[in-house]
């Protein structure tokens, strides 16, 4: 994009694509999420919004950007993504007065997905060090124990999203909505986040799709043992929706 001179088109390209990939997702969740259209789209801009900061901080630590350009290129696509979060949720949504019904013992969904996606990533990134090349240095392995506390952020802020997100996922099956959330919702807006390197370096497609995978296949395990978990009433003195 850049030695053809389309590297501003390809900006503004993927600045719209980042919305219109939103939309589809987030009319899904609607159809069950309980609450008013409009905050509910705030809501869903906002969580998406924040994941990108969490994204942005730890990349300060895996590849030395500084912490103020973190925080500010976080806050501007933080206020981006709420925004048109926002206008989608009443363009598309629907209110839902019933009450919510809201997960127990949300913590165990957070610290699972948290430990899935970081341990998902770090595998991975080790992995397949050796065998995507140059490419490989965007799939940074965490050394440091900053490394490993901002990952560990950015999968903490997934299970978040999940115990928010669960009430209006559209399936039965608990491993549908698992998935559902993981490779969608979570997903989508990991892997758009990491596809902007494509328009700044060339031969990093094939990386790229794999981090958002791997990212994605983390927090669907993590969302999994989760529901299996309350399935199985593992925690025997609580009851799970």
């Amino acid at each position: 994009f850049i030695v053809s001179g389309t590297h501003k088109a390809a900006q503004l390209v993927y600045a719209l694509g980042t919305l219109i990939l939103m939309a589809p997702f987030l009319a899904i969740v609607q159809r069950r999420w309980p609450g008013r259209s409009g905050w509910n789209g705030l809501t869903f801009g906002v969580l998406l919004g924040l994941l990108w900061a969490f994204c942005f901080l730890n990349s300060a630590t895996l590849f030395g950007m500084r912490v103020g350009e973190a925080l500010l290129n976080g806050a501007l696509d933080l206020a981006a993504l709420a925004l048109g979060g926002w206008l989608i949720g009443l363009a598309l949504g629907r209110d839902h007065p019933k009450p919510e019904r809201a997960s127990r013992v949300p913590w165990l969904a957070i610290v699972l997905i948290a430990c899935g996606f970081t341990s998902a990533y770090s595998i991975g990134a080790l992995l397949l060090r050796d065998t995507l090349g140059q490419a490989a240095a965007l799939f940074a392995s965490p050394v440091t124990a900053l490394q490993y506390a901002t990952l560990f952020m950015v999968g903490l802020w997934a299970g978040l999203m999940y115990v928010i997100v669960r009430p209006g996922l559209p399936f039965v099956s608990a491993s549908a909505n698992a998935a559902f959330f993981a490779f969608g919702v979570f997903g989508h807006s990991w892997t758009l986040f990491k596809l902007y390197s494509v328009i700044e370096f060339s031969g990093v497609l094939l990386t790229v799709i794999l981090i958002g995978l791997t990212g994605a296949l983390g927090v669907f395990i993590g969302a999994l043992a989760y529901e299996w978990a309350t399935h199985a009433r593992f925690l025997g003195r609580y009851s799970f929706e």
